[in-house]
């Protein structure tokens, strides 16, 4: 048994080594995640990681199921009892059958303490880390995981489906794939980085797929590998030439590195990882396959840890914090990814703690935009309405004051700010469309404050 060193980096930073778990791989693993916070479209930050990766069991006719889960602390509710602040949960893993009958179920008991309310709260990045280990025969079956808060009663709950082999039965098999941020030769032992999360759009640089090829009966010691990425109309999207690597064991565990891929957007994959016969060819039909393996993958970008389903509406929306010639140069892009990558370089020069994982300022204002979305929408959408725009620019006013007893239809709203700011609206027809009385200079932006 091999001892290993799991720690997560949240936002490409350095987090103290926090625990030392027994794991069956013959390597140093790190554990290191993308985790980012906000609120544009769709909320992206998840409450937990989950993974479950199928391995060859103790004999060759079982399989070995390992359940990784992450919690981050920001998840979890912390009590303080004198100067420690307390968090516990429970993880409840049920597998079941494809009739639905209960094959295994697992419970534990999970607590943290911490000494620091900022570290609670997610500032440092930190997480609690599991991992269980089911032995599991050949078959289909539903992974059912729920993390459920002790002291909140919250409770949140994923699933995944695998597949157990019976490796014992074939000459050559495939585990399951773990998805990697890197992967290093350190000291004559392999350190790598997992990436607990089927999401890759933040892995810059591309991703390593880690997998266990199992040499029972085959007569070689060489394979070659293929991967292929399919969307959801089983479209061939992205693949590798033939890639060889060495088999000369009973158990092989290989790496093989997948680049960013330009062509990926926002949606659900499927990766296939295909075992040839050795050839010089690119034929890669049935009749040269020795086997597969497969898992899903998504791509959702995010930024602050928050979906960006429309970049060109999301660039729209910075009128009130950005000035024309940073709009202009984002709209410069070449491409989608272009777009979004100087979109958040400008969000990252904004950002008020660029040593955490959230960017409050980019929260903010895109909540306020989702706010003025829904109380101000008049016969245009509620951020390019005068009051979305003030509202942006200064947030909600101290006093808000209407008026309408002048004989007619008008309407005439003040806003008052303690920073003595004063904007009066009016609506000339009665139907709630108001505009400014007196134009703000556009030279006024938004500006995170606290």
């Amino acid at each position: 048994m091999i001892i290993y060193i799991y720690k997560i980096n949240h936002k490409a930073q350095n987090i103290r080594m926090r625990k030392l778990l027994n794991i069956i791989l013959p390597i140093f693993i790190i554990f290191q995640t993308n985790i980012f916070a906000q609120n544009i479209k769709t909320e992206a930050i998840e409450n937990f990681y989950f993974d479950a990766v199928v391995f060859v069991g103790d004999t060759l006719n079982n399989g070995r199921l390992d359940v990784l889960l992450l919690v981050p602390y920001q998840t979890l509710n912390f009590i303080k009892s004198g100067d420690i602040f307390g968090a516990s949960y429970e993880i409840e893993i049920q597998i079941t059958d494809t009739l639905g009958n209960k094959v295994e179920n697992s419970r534990t008991n999970k607590t943290i303490r911490e000494k620091e309310y900022f570290v609670t709260r997610g500032g440092t990045g930190e997480f609690d880390f599991s991992q269980t280990i089911f032995h599991l025969k050949p078959g289909k079956y539903r992974i059912t995981t729920r993390i459920s808060d002790k002291f909140s009663k919250q409770f949140w709950e994923k699933e995944r489906f695998i597949t157990v082999l019976d490796f014992g039965e074939y000459d050559f098999s495939l585990s399951g794939i773990l998805l990697l941020n890197s992967v290093e030769e350190v000291a004559g032992k392999y350190k790598i980085t997992p990436h607990i999360s089927d999401n890759i759009a933040n892995l810059e640089s591309g991703f390593f797929i880690f997998f266990e090829a199992y040499n029972t009966r085959f007569v070689g010691d060489s394979v070659d590998f293929v991967w292929e990425i399919y969307n959801l109309k089983d479209e061939l999207i992205a693949y590798s030439n033939r890639i060889r690597k060495e088999i000369p064991n009973k158990k092989n565990q290989l790496f093989i590195k997948i680049p960013k891929i330009d062509e990926i957007v926002n949606g659900a994959y499927l990766l296939k990882l295909n075992a040839l016969y050795p050839d010089t060819t690119n034929d890669i039909s049935k009749s040269n396959i020795l086997a597969i393996t497969q898992r899903t993958i998504n791509y959702t970008r995010t930024i602050g840890g928050n979906v960006l389903n429309d970049i060109d509406l999301a660039i729209k929306q910075l009128r009130y914090v950005a000035y024309q010639n940073d709009i202009d140069y984002m709209n410069q892009g070449k491409t989608t990814a272009e777009k979004q990558k100087r979109f958040e370089a400008f969000w990252k020069k904004l950002d008020p703690s660029p040593g955490t994982d959230r960017n409050e300022a980019f929260e903010e204002y895109y909540s306020r935009i989702e706010y003025a979305n829904k109380v101000f929408k008049a016969y245009q959408e509620g951020w390019m309405t005068d009051k979305g725009m003030i509202y942006i620019i200064f947030g909600p006013p101290y006093t808000n004051e209407r008026q309408n007893n002048f004989g007619d239809s008008r309407i005439y709203e003040k806003w008052t700010y303690l920073t003595n700011r004063e904007f009066i609206f009016v609506d000339n027809s009665g139907f709630g469309d108001f505009h400014l009385l007196r134009p703000m200079s556009i030279n006024e932006k938004y500006r995170y404050l606290r």
